[in-house]
């Protein structure tokens, strides 16, 4: 009687512990449920060992959560800190972040900008667009704009970068004139400091041959306010100080100025978005000069990777060079690419 008894105490350690191995839950976007143990996360899938089917990988795209029961050991290392809302950290070769539900089982969103991975060239999501215009007869020009825009960001600080590039020319008879010959770009930092504040960091550079501009180089910090920030809509404003670098030809002025301005993403649905920048530089040596550049590019995506986009940019100079015009406006249009994770 005993025997039996201990033989069935040990049956059921045994069916309990097998039940807990098994007890992490998966669900598609398409309503399956599929039970198991996560045993590895990486930037794309999610491996899973089932009871009956053995080990199976599953792409995060089709997924819509994960549930965790239980953690194997040397995969996904729990901090075990629950914040007001009862949420746990988890990090590791997963690098995700986990909060409780109400059944108290660790629930992870597989997009989650968490997920991305840290490394400094990896994890970046953008897209490069392409434009090309071309006439002929008594009056011959073509147009040509190209540019691309990354980011990169975890739930703490983001990195932005990007470049654009102009190139212009008309023939008038035997003359070809070059009306535009310009590459402008920057990278920027941010790091949050509290939930709505954040600071920053940047660099930005421009480059205009009709504009006598060599080479311009402007290294800026200060801070910033998340105005908006949900799915749909990011808005934020910043403010702060800046070095302006020139080289001209003939001259090579440096300059204090202030910087503030605006960025503004919104998605109207998944194909349709819209982007929009603002800076204006007051300059402190110099006053009552000022400049400013807006760019700004409305895109619908046709695939998954390609696209196509409308961008309206200018950049202005209160004070130019003799014989340069303040106002450099800018209208393109074309195919974009996207790249990075989707």
């Amino acid at each position: 009687m005993r025997k039996g008894i201990s033989l069935l105490l040990m049956l059921s350690a045994v069916l309990l512990s097998a039940t807990g191995i098994f007890a992490d839950q998966i669900i598609l976007k398409n309503g399956d449920k599929i039970t198991g143990k996560v045993i590895k996360q990486e930037n794309d899938k999610v491996i899973l060992e089932t009871e009956f089917a053995g080990v199976i990988t599953i792409s995060k795209q089709n997924i819509e959560k994960i549930s965790l029961d239980t953690i194997a050991e040397n995969t996904v290392e729990t901090k075990a800190t629950e914040g007001k809302g009862g949420s746990a950290d988890i990090s590791g070769d997963a690098k995700t972040v986990a909060s409780t539900d109400k059944e108290g089982d660790a629930s992870i969103n597989a997009g989650s900008s968490a997920t991305r991975r840290r490394g400094l060239t990896e994890g970046w999501d953008g897209s490069a667009n392409l434009g090309f215009s071309f006439t002929s007869g008594n009056t011959k020009s073509a147009t040509f704009t190209a540019g691309v825009r990354a980011e990169k960001s975890s739930d703490s600080d983001k990195w932005t970068t990007y470049m654009n590039s102009l190139w212009n020319r008309n023939r008038v008879g035997l003359v070809d004139v070059t009306t535009s010959n310009a590459v402008w770009g920057g990278l920027r930092y941010d790091r949050n400091i509290t939930k709505k504040v954040f600071a920053f960091g940047s660099f930005d550079f421009e480059r205009d041959r009709p504009q006598l501009l060599n080479f311009r180089s402007v290294i800026g910090a200060g801070l910033g306010y998340h105005a908006i920030k949900n799915d749909r809509t990011e808005l934020d404003v910043f403010a702060g100080a800046a070095w302006n670098k020139t080289w001209f030809v003939g001259a090579n002025p440096s300059t204090a100025e202030v910087l503030v301005g605006n960025t503004l993403k919104h998605k109207f649905n998944d194909k349709v978005k819209f982007q929009q920048g603002f800076t204006l530089y007051p300059n402190l040596t110099n006053g009552g000069e000022f400049r400013f550049v807006f760019d700004s590019t409305f895109s619908a995506d046709v695939t998954k990777r390609i696209g196509w986009f409308v961008t309206v940019a200018d950049r202005y100079n209160s004070l130019p060079r003799l014989g340069i015009q303040k106002n450099d406006f800018l209208f393109a249009t074309g195919l974009k690419v996207g790249f990075g994770k989707k």
